[in-house]
């Protein structure tokens, strides 16, 4: 049995923030994620906007984590060497609109957001020329971005194992025991021990808070559906546009993503815990609210239809740990949930230490970037594909991803070996076709790096296989 001081479970994106901070301060970590791979659930299905942090109530966590994670994740995206599009975003209006925006401009002060102004008509429509004719007054928020959220949380754990700690997939934890010298976390068919252990669950916030004694709280489960464009519509909007927020949310919205493609929702329908399928219903809804803030978009563009589930707890994010233990949990973390989660790692970490943590003096290492070939200059180019032909071979079309630029994701720190793991990393099926073209070669591609059958290769794990059979074996 493997033995941590800390044991975190889920490896969303507060998980995985938490995780990095930990390891990066010597301390041992492990992080245990129930499904296939991390970024796995509320995560990967998310706008991917870095909040200014106009918008939380004064005085509450989310409003105190939103502003230092927004001052976070400039510096914390270049430590990564992942991209950040520092944009600014911006909420708008009809002129009949102009006391909210007014209100969240005093609000948005209040909390510390800084640059904040509000812009009005002929400025605005200049700034985005595909607003709705009936906008009149926007609140223009600097220290917005975007971001890939996937993509960040996946850097965060690879930063966590290249500074010693431990990434356990397919770990559905189902038993947690107190010891005198911590807990025993369990899933039936592995055990770690730990000192200390933080449920980062999200979803299964409530089943873990269980399985260690801890309060459990009312739940809502909340499902967003979103559109997304292909890149041809890049420039649609260049940076994410609200319309004046209400009490279900943000409301529906128009962003560019890191990419290049665009992307319109999400939606807000309470669901069950794992309901992630996209209806009628919330598409026309979605395609209905987008015009109180841009033009008609050209939905014939359209490539992917997608949805995912976040959980809402009250008014506020709850942090706290069970009294007289050393069990922290983490429940409600919904927008601005990201924007927020390098501020709860630190604040986690804070807080584990001033308990009894162990740091240990490290030297830190550098998390190393994916390979894209399609931003290198040519000269580099030639040469990388003369050192490694592979990288002049293209699997994906669409996104013009060569094998060698596959291989190396396979090879990188956490072995993702599912067809989801190698599109989160490295974008092969996320084009115009969709996979229509790449898929065959990219199950291959992990087959032989696996040493798997075909059959075998996984969409996002479990019993998500795409293949039955072989067709032709052996020239037969």
């Amino acid at each position: 049995m493997e033995n941590f001081e800390v044991a975190i479970i889920g490896a969303g994106i507060v998980g995985a923030s938490l995780f990095s901070e930990l390891t990066r301060k010597g301390v041992s970590a492990v992080l245990l994620e129930k499904s296939s791979d991390v970024s796995n659930g509320s995560t990967k299905a998310n706008s991917g906007i870095v909040h200014a942090g106009y918008d939380p109530v004064p005085n509450t966590l989310k409003a105190k984590f939103n502003i230092r994670g927004s001052q976070i994740f400039p510096s914390a995206c270049k430590r990564l060497n992942v991209p950040i599009k520092q944009c600014g975003t911006l909420v708008v209006s009809p002129e009949s609109g102009r006391e909210a925006l007014e209100e969240l401009l005093a609000r948005g002060i209040q909390n510390g957001v800084s640059g904040l102004r509000i812009i009005e008509r002929e400025e605005l429509h200049t700034m985005e020329p595909n607003l709705a004719d009936c906008i009149d007054i926007g609140l223009f928020a600097p220290t917005g971005a975007v971001i890939s959220p996937y993509l960040v949380c996946i850097a965060l754990c690879e930063e966590g194992v290249v500074n010693g700690g431990v990434v356990k997939t397919d770990y559905d934890v189902n038993k947690i025991e107190e010891t005198e010298t911590g807990y025993i976390i369990s899933s039936d068919t592995q055990s770690v021990t730990a000192k200390f252990v933080v449920n980062c669950a999200g979803v299964g916030a409530n089943k873990i808070n269980e399985l260690a004694g801890a309060q459990v709280f009312p739940m809502q489960y909340v499902k967003g559906e979103y559109i997304l464009l292909d890149k041809s519509q890049n420039g649609f909007v260049s940076r994410p546009i609200f319309p004046l927020p209400t009490k279900a949310g943000k409301g529906i919205l128009a962003t560019p993503t890191l990419h290049g493609n665009i992307m319109f929702g999400p939606t807000a329908i309470p669901c069950e815990p794992e309901d992630t399928t996209v209806d009628a219903e919330g598409i026309a809804t979605i395609k209905e609210k987008v015009l109180l803030s841009v033009r008609e978009p050209n939905y014939r563009k359209t490539i992917k239809l997608f949805a995912g589930v976040r959980v809402v707890s009250g008014d506020d994010f709850i942090i706290d740990k069970k009294p007289n233990s050393r069990f922290y949990y983490t429940v409600g973390i919904c927008s601005p949930g990201l924007t927020s989660a390098p501020a709860i790692g630190e604040y986690l970490t804070e807080m584990l230490i001033a308990d009894g943590v162990e740091t240990h003096p490290h030297e830190f290492v550098e998390r190393k970037p994916y390979i894209n070939t399609a931003e290198m200059p040519r000269k580099k180019l030639r040469e990388l594909i003369k050192s490694d032909p592979s990288f002049g071979k293209i699997v994906c079309r669409c996104e013009k991803i060569t094998e060698g630029e596959v291989l190396d994701a396979l090879r990188s720190p956490l072995h993702p070996r599912t067809v989801d793991g190698i599109k989160r990393r490295v974008r092969p099926t996320m084009g115009r076709c969709q996979g229509g073209f790449c898929l065959p070669k990219l199950i291959k591609l992990i087959a032989d790096e696996a040493g798997l059958p075909m059959e075998d290769v996984t969409l996002h794990g479990g019993t998500s296989n795409i293949l039955l059979h072989e067709v032709q074996k052996e020239g037969k």
